[in-house]
């Protein structure tokens, strides 16, 4: 794709280094990174031309300056997802309409299924459709690459971002991981890719890749498959490192292989250790982390789904299914391209699909869609009270319940408190043997007393759009 002429104009403004709005580097860092709103996707980093770079911190990896920013674009700030990005504007750019259901976004069909090699199912966080998804591109073609994130590089505990070339890559690279990782920093080299590529990524991330595309950059341009998980909650990687104090163990170098999913599904998070050992708690478990370590961007999130992809993929949480082990997932085509990709990967013997109604695809997630489409937009609203700056999506519910409002006080409560040092050495000092079990029970017992508030008008929920401001 040929830079467009607003992009050059964007990617070639230069600008004085001072602190006002004509200076994009400190508008990022005064609305965006000192407040807590940057979702470490990377983007501003893979447009700076090396005058930025991720850097570790505390709460994610942020960009931090390593070169002179003046001429940084304005194409940083235009895509950047932590101010939020106009959904409705990205939705007609990608699928010519806006949703019908602002639950989902818009969704063509949807399905149950999983990958149909045995070795990429099993090794998968459900049913494996994104890594046999990737592999079939690959094998037939279609891409020549595909972005997706490589858990263990550069260290054992890490996660970096990669262009895979081969079927064997991707699948190295199969599995959720719960931590930030700041995709889009791979722009750069994107776009000096031979070739076409697919794409993975968070709803942030998708959304900035998705802007970039509306605005002619040459590395999003290079994507013609977008997929992506569904994402309900992220964890700072502050939480492994919780984890290990819990169990005796001091220094995070003491790891040698780290794995968010291992084994049947749900699967166990497992990590290896220089001394042999080895710990596994499963996933609803070790789950106990979340209310201590969430990523901030997630409660600001209002996109679980991840609407703007061509085919986005979730865990099918359905009892029969659950009991059946082997991992399925929910699988929404929202493209004529993600559709029509999904039925000949059926034909070829990829995928075992089964279509379902889109309600039913719903059910399976109630409790996050709520806490994405009505919580996000409160928490939104929170902030805006405080004078603090939040993200705009360019849609917003009409009206939420005063109930859910309660349900909030009690959910942000128990988040505000979670992240303060005394909550989360207290939380250290608890056998996870009992701790991961009574957070389970406790996060049971919260639903059931939550879900006639949370469901309570939900699927009715009518949304106002804001035109976008650019």
């Amino acid at each position: 794709m040929r830079t467009s002429n607003l992009v050059k104009k964007l990617m070639s403004s230069t600008t004085r280094q001072t602190v006002g709005d004509n200076d994009v580097w400190a508008r990022l860092q005064r609305v965006v990174i000192e407040p807590g709103l940057c979702t470490h996707c990377g983007a501003c980093v893979g447009i700076a031309n090396g005058a930025l770079a991720m850097a570790a911190a505390a709460e994610g990896p942020l960009p931090v300056a390593i070169a002179s920013t003046s001429a940084l674009s304005e194409l940083a700030w235009a895509a950047c997802p932590g101010k939020g990005l106009h959904y409705p504007s990205l939705a007609q750019s990608v699928f010519g309409h806006a949703p019908e259901n602002w639950l989902t976004g818009v969704v063509r069909s949807a399905y149950l299924g999983f990958a149909l090699t045995p070795t990429i199912r099993r090794r998968a966080a459900s049913g494996g459709v994104i890594t046999q998804t990737l592999v079939y591109l690959l094998e037939q073609g279609l891409v020549q690459g595909a972005v997706v994130v490589r858990q263990g590089l550069p260290k054992p505990w890490l996660a970096m971002p990669v262009i895979a070339r081969t079927p064997e890559e991707v699948i190295a690279a199969s599995q959720s991981i719960y931590a930030p990782v700041p995709v889009n920093s791979l722009l750069e080299e994107m776009a000096a890719f031979p070739g076409r590529l697919a794409y993975v990524g968070l709803p942030d991330q998708v959304a900035s890749l998705r802007r970039l595309q509306q605005l002619g950059h040459p590395g999003a341009g290079k994507v013609d498959y977008v997929l992506g998980p569904y994402v309900g909650t992220n964890l700072y990687g502050a939480a492994i490192a919780s984890y290990l104090r819990s169990n005796g163990v001091r220094s995070i170098e003491e790891v040698t292989e780290l794995r968010y999913r291992e084994g049947e599904w749900p699967g166990y998070l497992q990590i290896k250790l220089r001394d042999g050992r080895i710990l596994r708690t499963e996933k609803f478990y070790y789950n106990y982390l979340i209310p201590f370590f969430v990523t901030r961007a997630t409660l600001m999130s209002v996109d679980f789904t991840n609407e703007l992809t061509d085919i986005s993929v979730g865990d099918a949480w359905n009892p029969q299914l659950e009991m059946q082990g082997g991992g399925h997932s929910v699988v929404l085509a929202r493209t004529a391209r993600g559709e029509q990709l999904l039925h000949a990967m059926q034909v070829q013997g990829q995928v075992a699909l089964a279509a379902i109604g889109l309600d039913e695809a719903l059910a399976m997630h109630g409790h996050m869609l709520d806490f994405k489409k009505r919580g996000s937009f409160i928490r939104i609203q929170w902030r805006k009270l405080r004078g603090l700056p939040a993200p705009d999506y360019g849609y917003a519910p009409a009206h939420i319940p005063r109930s859910r409002y309660g349900v909030e006080i009690v959910i942000s409560t128990l988040f505000a408190v979670g992240r303060t040092r005394l909550a989360r050495r207290i939380v250290e000092r608890l056998p996870i043997a009992l701790l991961g079990p009574l957070f389970n029970t406790a996060r049971q017992r919260w639903k059931q007393l939550s879900k006639p508030v949370k469901r309570k008008g939900l699927a009715a929920t009518e949304y106002i759009v804001e035109p976008p401001s650019v």
